[in-house]
């Protein structure tokens, strides 16, 4: 407890909360245009476009939103270059526990206000019916699994590479990778794959028509096997960049 409270105050004059709350807003600002004027059809089924959306809107931002972050919580370390003098008052392994921690509470409060945003606008327009709310919950625990895998990938080349355009140049790429694969529909077992592989709702559109219809999807074998990988992800990239951070010297 006392590492994590000497985490935040380090970074206590980086502004970091606002500038999350400010890409945050971006997002609830595109989700508001999004389902501006929703037509009877959509809201029947609004509560299920809202999870569909989720995955789609995270992979867009969160790689980007996630790169940033991590690169603010570990940059004050590079510029000082303290991380000997760090180590003479705790051990490694506590500071690096200590760091994931601290960024796993604030994805953790981004998601949260993702998902009452998602409800709000929900009961703002007017969704026929109530919400499955233990599909959001799922969802909300796999998206934030899937953001965690990627938050310790982001923190584990912020520690490595004392130039911090490295890292955030990965998350912008990531960025992009992650909306093709949702575009394409293409399992990947990348980190970036993840938010498609954690999509409880899937879309089907009809050409001839022209409906849109939203539904819960079962998930295959290989499906549950690239949404098992995130987990996987977070095991390798919490032991390697605890790895890391013990061995770094300076």
């Amino acid at each position: 407890m006392i590492t994590l409270q000497m985490e935040y105050r380090k970074i206590k004059r980086k502004k970091i909360g606002l500038t999350m709350c400010a890409m945050m807003s971006i997002q609830f600002a595109w989700l508001l245009w999004a389902s501006k004027n929703p037509s009877e059809k959509e809201l029947l089924q609004g509560w299920l476009y809202n999870l569909h959306t989720q995955p789609l809107l995270c992979a867009i931002m969160m790689p980007t939103v996630i790169s940033v972050l991590a690169s603010r919580l570990a940059d004050i370390e590079h510029k000082g270059n303290t991380y000997k003098q760090l180590k003479t008052l705790r051990t490694a392994g506590a500071l690096y526990h200590a760091k994931v921690l601290c960024g796993f509470l604030f994805i953790l409060a981004m998601t949260v206000a993702d998902y009452l945003f998602l409800l709000a606008l929900g009961y703002g327009h007017g969704y026929v019916g109530n919400p499955d709310l233990k599909a959001y919950l799922l969802s909300f625990v796999l998206q934030t699994a899937c953001c965690l895998s990627l938050y310790l990938l982001q923190l584990d080349l912020s520690l490595l590479f004392f130039n911090q355009m490295i890292p955030l140049v990965v998350g912008l790429c990531g960025s992009m990778l992650g909306v093709i694969l949702m575009y394409l529909k293409t399992y990947s077992f990348l980190p970036w794959g993840g938010f498609l592989s954690s999509a409880i709702v899937m879309m089907d559109w009809n050409p001839a028509t022209r409906i849109v219809t939203y539904y819960y999807r079962d998930f295959s074998s290989v499906e549950l096997f690239a949404l098992c990988m995130i987990a996987v992800w977070i095991v390798l990239f919490y032991t390697a960049g605890r790895i890391l951070f013990t061995r770094k010297e300076g």
